[in-house]
């Protein structure tokens, strides 16, 4: 957002690259506070919707779902139109507004965010079934060091012969189940 903005007002007004981006740091910066902020009321957002699913109210966990994208519009929009309409006067005032206990701490939440994110991806996956890919991810990516583009690759190839030893497996069953065979029979 700070290079949209700051392209924006270099465009607009011809000041230099720096400028520009001096001006446009300010709005990144409180685009960030926001982006915490939004995650955080998303989670919320989303426990309301699953609370409407359980009881059958379909429209009222419609609603609540289509909050989300609103505020992630919003988180955007807010900063963005401050900026344009009062310019970096503007930002610079609620950011200097905003206390610093609670800049810290939304610093501090955005920093747990990809923690708790993996935490949640951990939950729903097979980890029981596939914990030596886990393992194995963990250690290339923390002792050895791989990028983490690495680290992807490999667990996207390991998981693409998963997929292809399981879909032999099931081609072959189907040909057998196709072609008479159905196992050993023990009774003859």
């Amino acid at each position: 957002l700070a290079t949209i903005i700051g392209t924006f007002i270099a465009v607009r007004t011809g000041a230099d690259t720096g400028a520009a981006l001096a001006i446009g740091l300010p709005v990144g910066m409180l685009a960030i506070q926001f982006d915490v902020m939004v995650k955080m009321l998303n989670s919320v957002f989303s426990h309301k919707a699953q609370s409407a699913m359980k009881k059958g109210e379909y429209k009222k966990m419609n609603m609540w779902l289509l909050l989300g994208p609103i505020f992630f519009g919003l988180k955007q929009i807010i900063p963005t139109a401050l900026m344009v309409f009062f310019g970096a006067r503007a930002v610079n005032v609620i950011l200097d507004i905003i206390p610093q206990w609670v800049t810290n701490g939304l610093n501090v939440a955005g920093g747990m965010l990809p923690v708790i994110g993996v935490a949640l991806l951990l939950r729903y996956m097979p980890t029981k079934k596939y914990f030596t890919f886990l393992i194995v991810g963990f250690i290339l990516s923390a002792y050895i060091q791989l990028p983490v583009m690495a680290v992807g690759l490999l667990g996207f190839s390991a998981a693409y012969m998963v997929f292809n030893i399981q879909m032999h497996k099931l081609d072959t069953a189907v040909a057998n189940y196709n072609s008479g065979v159905q196992g050993d029979d023990y009774d003859e």
